[in-house]
C-alpha cells in the first residue's frame, strides 16, 4: 500500500482514503473519549464504514476478557439491526488466525475460504488481528480480532481494505480502552468490593486516606472450619468454603451490603449508615439479610448433591457503631478495609455464639431498631471489653423466620 494510493484513491462513498481514515479515527477517539460502550464503538465502526461506501453488512468483534465470570468478550453488529448483539458467528475464522499467527485473512471467494462465513448473501469478508502491547493492557487482554462481511456483489475494492487496514488499530485502541477501563473497575469491585473501588479509582489511594463512618458490622464464621480441614482434601476444602462465602454474602450484597474482607473461614460485612434517618432501616436489612444468608446455608444442605458433604453452618455476630474505614497497612502494601469498636465486638459476639449454642448474635439495640423479636441471651461482658451488653439473638434450633 503505497503512500500515494493513500492519499489520492477516491473511495466508493466520496473524496481520499486519507479523508475517509481521518473521520472514522476522529469519531471512535471522541466516542472512546465520551465514555461509548464497546457496542456503541462497534455501531458507530459500521455506520461510519458505510458512509464512506464500503457497504459492510456485518461486523464481529471477538477478544481476550479480564473478568471473573467471562474468559472471551463478542460484539456482533449487523446493518439491518438497531444495534449490537453480544454473541457472534466466527469464532472458528479467529481461532485459525491466532493458531496460525495471522493479521490479516481475507475471505474472498477467490481465497476458497467464504465457506467459512456463515451468512446468508455474503460476497465478500476479512478479518483482522490488532496485538495490543503487554504494557498497554490488562494482563492477557492482548489481541482485538474484527471481522467486516459485504454482501455487495464484486465485494470489497482494494481501496476499501486499505481503509480497513488504517482503521482497525484505531478502532482496536478504543475499544481497548474501553474494555480495560471496565476490566479494571470490575477486578477492584471483585477482589475490594464496590466501595473500596470506588475510593480508589476516585483517587484515595495513599495510606492513611481513612475516613469515619457509622455502620452496621456482621461477623460470619464458618462453624467447625478446623476439622474440616482435616477431613477434607484442598480442593474440597476451597469449594466448601467458597460455596459458604456466595451463600452469605449475597444477600447481604443484594441489601446494600458490603464485603470489607476475609479472615481465614470468616467475612466481615458491613452496612453504612449515611444518616440517622436511615439506621432503623438499615438494621432491619442488615439482620434480615444475616438471616437470609443462614437459610440459604440450610437449603444447600438439602440438596442431594450435598449429601455425602459436610453441612454448612455459621455462627455470627453483629454490631454498630463507628468505624475507621479506609487504606490501612504499611508502605507497598495496604488494604481498603473497616477498624473499630463494632469490628471486635461482632467477631466477640460470633465467638459466644459458640457457647450458647446460638446461630446468631447480636446487641438488643440492633434489634430494637430492627423491629424483630428473638431469644435473649442475657448482659454479659464482651472479652476485651468493659461494660457488659445485653445479648439477643437466635440458637441453632430456633425458627429463623421472624
Amino acid at each position: 500500500m503505497t503512500k500515494d494510493r493513500i492519499a489520492h484513491k477516491p473511495a466508493d462513498g466520496g473524496g481520499t482514503l486519507t479523508d475517509a481514515f481521518s473521520r472514522a479515527s476522529q469519531g471512535l477517539v471522541e466516542a472512546a473519549l465520551a465514555g461509548a460502550s464497546d457496542s456503541e464503538l462497534v455501531i458507530l465502526l459500521g455506520r461510519t464504514l458505510n458512509a464512506a461506501g464500503l457497504d459492510i453488512a456485518t461486523i464481529e468483534v471477538a477478544c481476550d476478557a479480564v473478568d471473573p465470570e467471562r474468559a472471551q468478550h463478542f460484539t456482533r453488529w449487523q446493518r439491518d439491526s438497531s444495534g449490537a448483539e453480544g454473541n457472534i458467528l466466527a469464532g472458528d475464522i479467529f481461532a485459525v488466525m491466532l493458531q496460525e499467527d495471522l493479521t490479516v485473512l481475507r475471505l474472498d471467494a477467490g481465497s476458497g475460504r467464504l465457506a467459512h462465513v456463515r451468512q446468508t448473501g455474503a460476497t465478500d469478508a476479512i478479518a483482522f488481528a490488532n496485538h495490543i502491547a503487554p504494557d498497554a493492557t490488562l494482563g492477557f487482554f492482548d489481541d482485538v480480532m474484527s471481522l467486516f462481511i459485504t454482501e455487495r456483489a464484486g465485494g470489497l475494492t482494494p481501496a476499501d481494505i486499505d481503509l480497513l487496514h488504517l482503521v482497525t488499530p484505531v478502532f482496536a485502541l478504543a475499544l481497548g480502552a474501553r474494555l480495560n477501563a471496565a476490566a479494571a473497575r470490575t477486578l477492584l469491585q471483585t477482589y475490594l468490593g464496590t466501595s473500596a473501588a470506588t475510593a480508589l479509582l476516585d483517587g484515595r489511594v495513599g495510606l492513611g486516606e481513612v475516613e469515619q463512618i457509622r455502620a452496621i458490622v456482621i461477623y460470619c464464621d464458618l462453624f467447625q472450619f478446623t476439622s474440616l480441614t482435616e477431613s477434607l482434601d484442598p480442593r474440597s476444602l476451597i469449594d466448601h468454603l467458597n460455596l459458604f462465602f456466595e451463600a452469605v454474602t449475597q444477600p447481604v450484597s443484594r441489601a446494600g451490603g458490603q464485603v470489607s474482607g476475609h479472615v481465614g473461614d470468616a467475612v466481615v460485612m458491613f452496612f453504612p449508615i449515611p444518616d440517622p434517618q436511615s439506621e432503623r432501616p438499615l438494621c432491619a436489612a442488615a439482620v434480615k439479610a444475616a438471616l437470609d444468608g443462614l437459610k440459604a446455608l440450610e437449603r444447600i444442605n438439602t440438596l442431594p448433591s450435598r449429601k455425602t458433604s459436610p453441612p454448612l453452618r455459621a455462627r455470627i455476630g453483629i454490631d454498630i457503631g463507628e468505624v475507621v474505614h479506609g487504606n490501612i497497612g504499611s508502605p507497598g502494601r495496604f488494604s481498603f478495609t473497616i477498624i473499630g469498636t463494632p469490628v471486635n465486638r461482632s467477631a466477640r459476639l460470633q465467638a459466644l455464639a459458640k457457647e450458647f449454642d446460638a446461630a446468631m448474635l447480636m446487641t438488643a439495640d440492633i434489634a430494637e431498631a430492627a423491629g424483630i423479636e428473638c431469644r435473649p441471651f442475657g448482659c454479659h461482658a464482651l472479652r476485651g471489653f468493659d461494660h457488659p451488653v445485653s445479648i439477643v439473638g437466635f440458637g441453632i434450633s430456633d425458627d429463623l423466620n421472624c
